[in-house]
């Protein structure tokens, strides 16, 4: 039930020109309603409303007549929608009219009331009715959206999780293909993670990945896309813009900004990553093959020595040693 239901105050927004409707609507609205008290503004034209609506806070209900001097039908009703989400609307009518009535149900309205069958019961039950609907929408509304979240995103470092990732690298490939630009992915291991997770525990192994996300997010600009696949391996699309000058520095960036000194639970630690980078289209045009020779190209890294980025290069399927490569 709407908090401000239990606090008895319900506060409305009557936009209406029939002076009689007002009065009655004023009459049953002040009369005797039990433990509730209603708060009553009145504005004449659709125009008044949208200013009020901009300029207050707080409505718990909209009372609206489709029929104004400055708006006229179901446009009335699009209109009032497109200043506010969060506030339910109740349509006045004269038209006794039930495919009418469902037509603005369907377009967002909570209820339709025929102004000659209103009286007190019928509208206090109709706004009660009308909070408390948009409520359990908005409610709906928010567990989906968790639901999305949580089905996107990884839990721990709030990066985009692997099949997210995935998707958003499939989009990023296609449009750099259209535009004849050129894009990498950067796979990414933290190098010696284990040692620490086993000496200061996984509660610090989870601030530290954590951390992790939060300097590599630091790195991105607005096109680029970051996920954690698992344990401390982390995978970014960089949006090079036909520019691969900018993904050596890029890389290099990431490097220094993890190997800088960490203060978790009062601990100093330090760690750093093995990089691995593959182009498109020089190391390939789809999302599987550019991903795998990343990944190789990250393994290189590692016999190198770690704290380092490589560049793919076909040597590397053959498991040759390369050194740092640069462009």
């Amino acid at each position: 039930m709407n908090s401000k239901i239990d606090t008895k105050f319900i506060k409305i927004l009557l936009i209406e020109d029939n002076p009689d409707t007002k009065l009655l609507l004023q009459d049953e609205l002040l009369s005797d309603n039990g433990n509730i008290e209603y708060s009553l503004q009145c504005v004449e034209r659709l125009s008044m409303g949208i200013e009020y609506i901009n300029n207050n806070e707080g409505l718990d209900v909209i009372l609206l007549d489709l029929l104004l001097p400055d708006s006229q039908g179901m446009d009335t009703l699009s209109r009032i929608q497109s200043v506010t989400q969060d506030i339910p609307v109740i349509v006045l009518s004269n038209h006794d009219d039930e495919s009418f009535a469902v037509k603005t149900v369907q377009m967002g309205a909570q209820d339709y009331l025929v102004k000659e069958r209103v009286d007190r019961d019928v509208l206090a039950r109709a706004i009660r009715y009308a909070i408390e609907r948009h409520q359990m929408i908005k409610k709906l509304e928010q567990a989906q959206g968790e639901l999305q979240k949580i089905a996107r995103y990884d839990s721990l470092t709030g990066l985009s999780n692997r099949n997210f990732f995935y998707e958003q690298l499939d989009k990023l490939i296609e449009r750099v293909r259209r535009e004849n630009k050129l894009m990498a992915v950067m796979f990414l291991d933290l190098d010696n993670f284990k040692p620490v997770n086993d000496e200061h525990g996984h509660s610090v192994g989870d601030l530290l990945l954590q951390s992790v996300a939060k300097r590599i997010t630091s790195c991105l600009r607005k096109n680029d896309i970051a996920a954690r696949l698992g344990g401390d391996e982390f995978i970014i699309a960089y949006d090079t813009s036909g520019n691969e000058e900018s993904l050596a520095i890029a890389a290099q960036r990431i490097i220094e900004v993890i190997s800088d000194v960490y203060i978790l639970s009062g601990q100093e630690l330090k760690i750093s990553a093995s990089i691995g980078v593959s182009v498109y289209p020089k190391d390939g045009v789809d999302m599987d093959v550019l991903i795998k020779n990343a990944d190789t190209a990250m393994y290189s890294t590692k016999e190198d020595g770690g704290n380092n980025y490589n560049l793919f290069i076909s040597e590397m399927r053959g498991k040759q040693m390369v050194k740092h490569s640069t462009f």
